[in-house]
């Protein structure tokens, strides 16, 4: 780490880097080696106390220092449940962070079901749980996707696309046969042959048969369970024009909080049925 004794770079220009990094989750240690990156570094330098400092200013607080119990989220989850109802302990934590500023340890959540929503408690442990094996080569080596058909009846037709491994631009993608992926399979084969032309004449997607194409079916199944019957409520009480010209905006951050949460090893490797 370079020099950290020089003065601090003028708030103005990393308050805006500190809170996009904040809100990825990330520790004080790697918040501090990615401001590194964009102060400048010749003038400027920050470490660890002095970024402790400033978060705490700020009134961005760890876990411990906000120190929640399961009285204090209380008003804040029944909010949220009315939104979300069947969003389970993990979404739950996130949901807190991202639309509450609340930072809460998972078991504090897993207390406030068991003590104020026991029936949903019973429910998700009467779901049994099945695991199955998914295998890729390596990074971008395919992309699966699917859509999710279930607001169709409100003229909005979603996709999912899920890689096992980070990356960008997949070689291949890969969903169930069906003409609702081919908008998907064109471009993606476009954009892959714009930057390889020895791909041209190539189709860069592969067709899988049911049963094979298990991420994307995870992923809008945890959708459909914990977001969509709040969010359906809304539709039904006549905002789905409004919706459509104010609100997409909106649902694409949910959703994507929502599918960014779901790729921890164990959701990318287990579905209830």
């Amino acid at each position: 780490m370079p020099n950290q004794w020089k003065p601090t770079s003028p708030l103005e220009e990393i308050t805006p880097h500190m809170l996009h990094l904040w809100k990825a989750c990330q520790t004080d240690k790697m918040i501090v080696e990615n401001l590194w990156k964009v102060i400048d570094t010749s003038r400027y330098g920050i470490g660890i106390t002095k970024f402790k400092e400033i978060r705490n200013a700020m009134g961005l607080q760890r876990t411990r220092q906000q120190n929640h119990s399961i009285e204090s989220i209380r008003d804040n989850m029944m909010d949220l449940h009315k939104a979300y109802p069947n969003a389970g302990a993990r979404e739950m934590v996130s949901l807190l962070f991202h639309e509450k500023d609340m930072k809460n340890h998972r078991n504090v959540v897993i207390s406030y079901f068991a003590a104020y929503k026991a029936d949903l408690v019973h429910q998700w442990k009467a779901r049994r749980l099945q695991r199955r094996q998914f295998w890729a080569a390596g990074v971008n080596d395919l992309f699966t996707v699917d859509q999710h058909d279930k607001w169709l009846q409100f003229g909005l037709g979603l996709h999912t696309g899920i890689e096992p491994f980070s990356g960008h631009i997949p070689m291949i993608t890969q969903s169930n046969p069906g003409s609702e992926d081919y908008g998907i399979t064109i471009v993606h084969t476009m954009l892959c042959q714009m930057y390889d032309s020895s791909l041209h004449g190539t189709l860069q997607h592969r067709w899988m048969w049911t049963k094979k194409n298990i991420m994307p079916r995870i992923a809008w199944s945890k959708l459909h369970w914990c977001f969509t019957p709040g969010f359906e409520s809304l539709l039904d009480e006549g905002v789905v024009m409004v919706f459509r010209w104010v609100f997409i905006p909106w649902l694409l951050n949910i959703i994507t909080m929502i599918l960014v949460s779901l790729q921890s090893p164990a959701n990318q490797l287990g579905t209830s049925t």
